[in-house]
Formats: structure tokens, C-alpha cells, sequence
């Protein structure tokens, strides 16, 4: 076997250890965020989940959006007599496909999503900055998804992959707030919880509102002055919750708050 030997000028090879170090660098690493117009799979799976949850979601008061369309009701029905599943799923999607999506539709919204990528990723990292201090492990992800819909409640989150589903229509409002930076840090403090808080001390889901509610209002109210503190939970946990170093300990405080219901 031969072996080529090559000698590269120290020139040659400081630039290229340059560009070798250029390209590993993350192009945006304050930037956790990805914005853009759903497919029409990620809307159907919003009515999907919509229509499956719907008693649920109406005892709780939710504000709920769907097709006003046959089809569309009539998954209703069956989702009340408890015969929906996911055999109902392509029947959404091939509606969405034949008559109702329109790309267009979530332009509008979509701006004002990405106005707000500064306010938004800039919570993240506060978030990230207390964690030597917490005594728990807040869920963080690499990249958050924001995926738009025209349907369902005013925003949704799912825990296992970091997308943030947040309802708006076509002319660009949304639900509750004009600021859509309300809702996303909302579901993403949801996310954040989720796992080591709610499920670990087994939250209701009133109470599970009113903390995130809580840990919004006390980090970023400042930025965000019209955030809403929803009539849901327990008032008496805002005692325990009245500023940035409670949250450092929420395990332990509600670990002890449960054990005394």
C-alpha cells in the first residue's frame, strides 16, 4: 500500500480551520423558534384533536372553532356518542383538501408572530438563566414550532416535541389577546411544567392553569402588560407565587400545597 504524503502551506491550513469553524457555528443560536404556515395534516390534526376532546374542552369553557360544515358535525356527534377515532382522521383531511385550506389564510398572522420572535426568545433564555437556581428541571426544547390554526381553542401545546399550536383567522386576530407573545409563552411555560410539576404532583387542570398563569405574570408581565390572569384555580396559590425566587422552588411548593388538599 502507498501512502501520499501532502504538505499544506500554514496558510492553507489556518483557513481552512476558519471556515471549518464558521460552518459549525449555529447560524442563529438566540433564534429557538420556527414559524410558518401548517400543512394540511397539522390542520387536520387540530380539528382532529378538537372534535375528540370536545366535551371536555366545552366543560371547561374554552371558546371552540370548527367548520361549520356537515361533515363537521356529524364527527361531533359520533365524538359525543363516543364512536370518533383516528379511522375519522383522513375523512379531515381529504375535507381540508377538497374545499377549506387556503395558504393565504395564515399570512396575515404569520407576520405578527415573527414581530414578536425578540420578545419570545428572549423569555426563553430568562427562563434559561434561572435554571442553576431552580431546585427542579424546567422542559426545555431545542426548537419550539409555532404551527397557526383556524380551529380549535386559543392555543394547545404538546409536551413530547415542543410545538405550540395557536389559533388566529385569516384576517390575522387572535383569541383573548392582539399580542399572540401572550398565548406562545403561555404554552411554553405549559411545556416547561408539564412533566416535572403537573403530572409529578398530579394537578388538576385548574390549578395547573392558575400556576402557569402565576409564572407568566410575575417573569414577563412587564412585557407583556396586558396578560390575564384566567378565573380558574385556586386564588389562595398567588400567595405562594408572588415572585421570581418562588418559582425556584415550585416543586417543594407544590409538593406541600397538595398534600394539604
Amino acid at each position: 500500500m502507498i501512502v501520499l504524503q501532502m504538505k499544506i502551506h500554514p496558510f492553507l491550513l489556518l483557513s481552512l480551520l476558519v471556515l471549518v469553524s464558521i460552518s459549525c457555528r449555529p447560524q442563529d443560536a438566540s433564534n429557538r423558534l420556527s414559524i410558518g404556515i401548517p400543512t394540511i395534516e397539522q390542520e387536520a390534526t387540530s380539528i382532529w384533536r378538537t372534535i375528540n376532546d370536545i366535551e371536555f374542552l366545552e366543560e371547561q369553557g374554552y371558546q371552540i372553532s370548527l367548520p361549520e360544515l356537515e361533515q363537521i358535525a356529524s364527527l361531533i356527534d359520533k365524538s359525543r356518542a363516543g364512536t370518533f377515532g383516528n379511522k375519522d382522521f383522513g375523512s379531515i383531511q381529504q375535507l381540508l383538501s377538497e374545499s377549506i385550506f387556503d395558504p393565504q389564510d395564515y399570512k396575515a398572522a404569520l407576520e405578527k408572530v415573527k414581530a414578536q420572535r425578540t420578545l419570545i426568545n428572549g423569555f426563553i433564555q430568562q427562563l434559561a438563566v434561572d435554571t442553576p437556581n431552580r431546585k427542579w428541571e424546567f422542559t426545555f426544547f431545542e426548537r419550539y414550532e409555532i404551527v397557526l390554526t383556524l380551529y380549535g381553542t386559543g392555543g394547545s401545546y404538546d409536551p413530547d416535541n415542543g410545538t405550540v399550536t395557536l389559533f388566529t383567522t385569516p384576517e390575522g386576530a387572535f383569541k383573548n389577546y392582539e399580542n399572540p407573545a401572550n398565548t406562545i409563552t403561555h404554552e411554553i411555560v405549559h411545556m416547561g411544567i408539564e412533566q416535572p410539576i403537573v403530572q409529578k404532583y398530579q394537578l388538576p387542570h385548574a390549578l395547573k392553569e392558575r400556576v402557569v398563569d402565576r409564572f407568566e405574570y410575575v417573569l414577563i408581565g412587564e412585557q407583556l402588560p396586558n396578560y390575564k390572569m384566567q378565573p380558574m384555580g385556586n386564588e389562595q396559590i398567588d400567595d405562594l407565587l408572588k415572585q421570581r425566587e418562588d418559582f425556584w422552588r415550585l416543586g417543594a411548593i407544590m409538593e406541600q400545597y397538595m398534600a394539604q388538599k
